[in-house]
C-alpha cells in the first residue's frame, strides 16, 4: 500500500538539516578563530555536529509515519541550492592550499555532499526512529528480541566458546611470536609472564588446529547420513564473521604501519628542526636580543634561539661541489629547540665556536650513537670516509697546511651524506662559496671561505643529512656580511599539536607586525598533505573489504527472512509490532558484525605487536630507516571499530525492513 506523500515530513527533515548545516559553517568559524586547535580537529568538529544534525533530521522525519524515503530525497535535493546560496553569501575558507576562499566549483561540490550526506544520513537516522517505534508508543526493550535473534543465529554457549578460542588463538599466535622472537635475539625487558603468554598463545593455536584435524577425521569416518548437516545460514554466519574480521584487521595494521611512518618522519622533521619559526615581514631583525626574553616569557614556550640561514655551494680540495642549505646557530641554546646536539656521530657541536678545539688526527666516530647506524651500509660509510682518511693522512686536505692557520679557521658541521659524497671527515677543510659577494665590473663577484670540519651528524633525513650544514651565528653574520642582523628565531613548545595557536600567542606578544610565526605544519605542508592524502586513501580502499563483507551480511539476513517467514507471520499474529520484528534483524546483523570487529581488532593489534618485536628491516638507503614503523593509535582502533559496525548496521535494514513490512497472511498462507 502507497503512503501518500507527508508535506510534514519533508520540511521538518530541511528545517534540521538546515540548522545542522548552519551549526557546521558557525563552529567551523568560532572554533578556528577562539581555540588553538588544529585546522584537522575543527574540521572534525564541525563536521561531526553537522552529522548529528542530519541524523536527527531523518529521526524527526520518522515520526510522520515510517522511513520516508521519498520525503527525505526532496528535502536533500532542496538542500543542494539552499546551501550553495548560503555558501556563496558567507565565502567560507578553502578545503585547498592553493587559495584562502572556496570558488564556485568547490562551493558546488561542497553543497553536492551536503546533499547527499542529508539524504543518506536521514535515512539512517529514520531507521533508528523506526526501531524504537516511531509515531506510536515508543518500545525501548530489547530482550525479547535478542532472545529470539541468538536462535536464528545458535548462538549457544558451546558456538561463543568457539568463536573465543578462535578469536583469540590466531593473535595469541602472533604475540606469542613476537616474544619468542625478542627471547632468542636476549631482549632484558622480558619478564616471566611475557613467556608464558607466548607459550600460552602458541600452544592455543596448535590446540586449534590439532581440533580441527580430529573434527575432521571424525566426521570422514561417518556414514553417510550420521553427520550432522549444518544449516546454509550458519555456514554464511561463519563466513559473514570472517569477512568483517579480514577487514578490520587489514585496515588496523595499515592505518598503524602509515601512522608509523607519518610519526618517526614528524619525529624526525621536529628532531632537526624546531616547533616554529618567528620571522619579521621586513629585512631587519637586528632587535632580536630583546625579543628573545618576551618571547620566552610567553606560556608553553620552551626555548629559542637565533638562526641564519643562505643557499651556499660547498667543495672539497679537489673542488668537488655540492648544493647546500648553510645554518648559522647559537651553539648555546640551540639544544633548547632541536635534537641536533645528540645528532652528532663524531666530532663536537662546541667546536664551531672554537676551532682550535679541533684535533689535527683523524676522530673516531662515537660509539654507540645509534641503533639506525649499523649494518654494512654504515660500514662502507666508515670505510670511504673515516677509513681513508685515517689510513692516508697525507690526502686529508688539511695536510698541506700550516697548523697555525688550521687553528684560525672556523668551524662548520655537515650530514653524514654530505661528508660521505665530498669524502670528507672531522679536521678536513672545505671551501664554502656564497652568491651574495660584491659588485665587480662584470658583475656579482661570489665570496668565498675555508672551514674545518668540526662534526659529523645524522638526523635519519636524507634530505637534511646531504643538505645542511651549520656554523657558529658570528661566522656566518660576518660571512653574509648581515653585521647584528639575523633572519629569524626558532622556538620550541610544550606541546608540538599547538605550534600554530602558540605561535599566535608569541605574535601577540610582541604587539603583531611586523613579526609572524612559522610552525613546523607549514613549513612541511605539502610533505604532511600528501601523508594524509595517502593514509585516507588507502583507508577508503580498505574499508571496502569490509564493504563486501557487509553484504555478506545482508544476503545471509535475506536467506534468513525467507527460512522465517512463517516464524515472523506468526509473531505478527501474536500482536508483534514492526519495530519488535525489525529488532530481531537489525540485532542479528549487527551481532555478526561485532563479533567480526571484536576478532580483527585483536588480529591487527597482535600483528602490530609481532611487527613491533619482530622488526621487519627495511633498505635504509631507500627509505632512510632500518625497520618497518608502526604506531598503534587507539583513537583509530576506535574509528575503525566504528566504522565497522555501522556499515554492519547500515547493511541490517534493507532486510529488517522487509521482515518487519511481511503480513501475516501471506506468510501463514504458504505454509
Amino acid at each position: 500500500m502507497k503512503t501518500r506523500f507527508s508535506f510534514g515530513a519533508a520540511a521538518s527533515a530541511l528545517v534540521v538539516a538546515l540548522l545542522a548545516f548552519g551549526a557546521q559553517l558557525g563552529l567551523r568559524h568560532f572554533v578556528g578563530e577562539k581555540t588553538l586547535l588544529s585546522p584537522d580537529a575543527v574540521l572534525a568538529i564541525s563536521f561531526g555536529v553537522e552529522a548529528l544534525g542530519l541524523l536527527a533530521a531523518g529521526f524527526v522525519a520518522s515520526f510522520f509515519g515510517g522511513l520516508r524515503s521519498r520525503e527525505q530525497f526532496v528535502s536533500a535535493l532542496l538542500l543542494v541550492p539552499i546551501a550553495f546560496g548560503i555558501l556563496f553569501l558567507v565565502k567560507p575558507p578553502s578545503f585547498s592550499y592553493d587559495r584562502f576562499y572556496a570558488d564556485k566549483p568547490e562551493m558546488l561540490v561542497w553543497a553536492l555532499f551536503v546533499g547527499a550526506s542529508a539524504f543518506l544520513l536521514g535515512l539512517w537516522g529514520a531507521s533508528a526512529g523506526l526501531l524504537i517505534g516511531a509515531g506510536k508508543k515508543p518500545d525501548l526493550a530489547f530482550a525479547y528480541e535478542i532472545g529470539i535473534a541468538r536462535t536464528h543465529l545458535r548462538l549457544t554457549r558451546q558456538t561463543a566458546l568457539m568463536l573465543l578460542w578462535i578469536g583469540l588463538s590466531v593473535p595469541g599466535a602472533l604475540f606469542g611470536a613476537g616474544i619468542l622472537t625478542d627471547w632468542h635475539a636476549g631482549a632484558r625487558d622480558l619478564t616471566l609472564w611475557h613467556k608464558v603468554g607466548a607459550c600460552a598463545g602458541l600452544g592455543s593455536l596448535a590446540l586449534l588446529i590439532g581440533y580441527w584435524i580430529r573434527t575432521r577425521v571424525l566426521n570422514a569416518r561417518l556414514l553417510p547420513g550420521q553427520a550432522k548437516r549444518r544449516p546454509a545460514t550458519l555456514v554464511m554466519t561463519f563466513i559473514s564473521i570472517a569477512g568483517v574480521a579480514v577487514g578490520v584487521w587489514a585496515l588496523t595494521v595499515v592505518l598503524s604501519v602509515m601512522s608509523g611512518f607519518e610519526a618517526d618522519l614528524k619525529q624526525k622533521i621536529i628532531g632537526t628542526n624546531a616547533h616554529a619559526m618567528l620571522l619579521k615581514f621586513t629585512d631587519d631583525f637586528s632587535d632580536w636580543k630583546t625579543v628573545i626574553p618576551t618571547v620566552r616569557a610567553v606560556p608553553d614556550v620552551v626555548g629559542a634561539t637565533p638562526f641564519i640561514l643562505n643557499e651556499v655551494i660547498i667543495a672539497n680540495n679537489k673542488g668537488s661541489p655540492s648544493g647546500a642549505e648553510l645554518k648559522g646557530i647559537d651553539v648555546a641554546s640551540v639544544g633548547t629547540v632541536s635534537e641536533l646536539p645528540k645528532q652528532v656521530i663524531a666530532g663536537d657541536l662546541a667546536w664551531v665556536e672554537t676551532p682550535q678545539n679541533i684535533p689535527m688526527t683523524a676522530v673516531a666516530p662515537h660509539a654507540g650513537v645509534s641503533d639506525q647506524l649499523s649494518g654494512d651500509d654504515y660500514q662502507e660509510y666508515l670505510d670511504s670516509t673515516f677509513g681513508r682518511r685515517r689510513d692516508h693522512p697525507e690526502e686529508g686536505s688539511a695536510s698541506k697546511i700550516d697548523p697555525s692557520a688550521l687553528t684560525k679557521m672556523p668551524g662548520i658541521c655537515v650530514g653524514k651524506e654530505m661528508s660521505h659524497s665530498l669524502r670528507i671527515w672531522v679536521g678536513d677543510v672545505i671551501s664554502v662559496i656564497t652568491p651574495l659577494g660584491e659588485m665587480g665590473p662584470t658583475g656579482p663577484i661570489p665570496r668565498q671561505k675555508a672551514f674545518r670540519v668540526a662534526c659529523i651528524l645524522y638526523s635519519g633525513m636524507y634530505e637534511y643529512d646531504s643538505k645542511f650544514a651549520y656554523i657558529a651565528l658570528t661566522e656566518a653574520q660576518s660571512f653574509f656580511r648581515m653585521k647584528d642582523n639575523i633572519v629569524g628565531l626558532e622556538m620550541k613548545f610544550r606541546d608540538v599539536d599547538q605550534a600554530r595557536g602558540v605561535g599566535r600567542k608569541v605574535v601577540a606578544a610582541l604587539k603583531g607586525f611586523p613579526f609572524r610565526s612559522k610552525d613546523w605544519a607549514d613549513l612541511n605542508r605539502n610533505l604532511f598533505s600528501a601523508l594524509k592524502l595517502e593514509k585516507l586513501a588507502m583507508a577508503i580502499i580498505l574499508t571496502f573489504i569490509v564493504l563486501v563483507a557487509c553484504f555478506n551480511i545482508l544476503s545471509t539476513l535475506i536467506m534468513l527472512v525467507l527460512e522465517k517467514t512463517k516464524e515472523i507471520s506468526i509473531l505478527k499474529a501474536m500482536g508483534a509490532r514492526d519495530a519488535s520484528v525489525m529488532k530481531i534483524f537489525v540485532i542479528e546483523g549487527v551481532t555478526i558484525g561485532s563479533i567480526g570487529t571484536a576478532i580483527g581488532l585483536m588480529m591487527g593489534l597482535a600483528s602490530c605487536s609481532f611487527v613491533q618485536r619482530f622488526g621487519l628491516r627495511l633498505d635504509s638507503d631507500v627509505y632512510y630507516i632500518s625497520y618497518l614503523p608502526v604506531l598503534v593509535d587507539a583513537g583509530q582502533f576506535a574509528l575503525v571499530a566504528c566504522v565497522s559496525v555501522c556499515l554492519t548496521y547500515l547493511a541490517t535494514l534493507y532486510p529488517a525492513i522487509k521482515a518487519s513490512r511481511l503480513s501475516p497472511v501471506d506468510g501463514l498462507r504458504e505454509d
